[in-house]
């Protein structure tokens, strides 16, 4: 897999190319109707802790151009190769620097690209990055455990279920189980 990556900023990661897509850092003017749809998309962000926040286009910029400032975190844009369409996004962090370990956050914006493993490439991806660049030990993420496609998405790229912290989201009025998920480097 180290072969199918493309690092052309070795400081701060800025592109990764894989099989079918590409990432690369977030810009401002990536910010548009499409992509704040998402964010305020029932049905996308039904796992996500942004769904408590009523997004506009300012309130993302913002919080993209601090994000892009902070050194703790990678937060990179997922497209298509073939198409350069932006489908969703990834994040890697906060970084623990003295442990070396990260967390990583995902969205699939697009729905019709749901369930066509370009998750499990994009988290694939930026393991790679964080492990082989970055010099990371180990990378955790975090799901509602009915949140199925995720939690299959990071089995997929190698992620195994760690443990789960019982009653520990509270979603559509019942508290439900998370599964903690976790990499480490071999």
């Amino acid at each position: 897999m180290l072969g199918m990556l493309d690092m052309r900023k070795k400081d701060k990661c800025s592109y990764i190319e894989g099989e079918n897509l590409y990432l690369r850092k977030i810009k401002l003017s990536d910010v548009n109707g499409k992509y704040l749809g998402w964010m305020n998309d029932g049905e996308v962000n039904q796992y996500l802790e942004s769904r408590f926040e009523k997004w506009s286009i300012n309130k993302l910029r913002d919080y993209i151009g601090s994000i892009n400032k902070n050194p703790d975190y990678v937060f990179l844009g997922i497209f298509i190769k073939d198409t350069d369409r932006h489908i969703g996004n990834i994040k890697l962090g906060p970084i623990n620097k003295y442990h070396k370990f990260a967390d990583i956050g995902i969205i699939i914006g697009d729905k019709d690209c749901w369930g066509k493993g370009f998750a499990s490439e994009a988290i694939r991806l930026i393991t790679d990055y964080a492990v082989h660049t970055l010099k990371l030990h180990k990378l955790t993420a975090g799901a509602y455990v009915n949140n199925v496609g995720s939690v299959k998405a990071f089995k997929k790229a190698g992620f195994r279920v760690e443990g789960i912290r019982a009653k520990h989201y509270l979603y559509k009025g019942e508290y439900i189980d998370a599964a903690v998920l976790g990499i480490v480097r071999r």
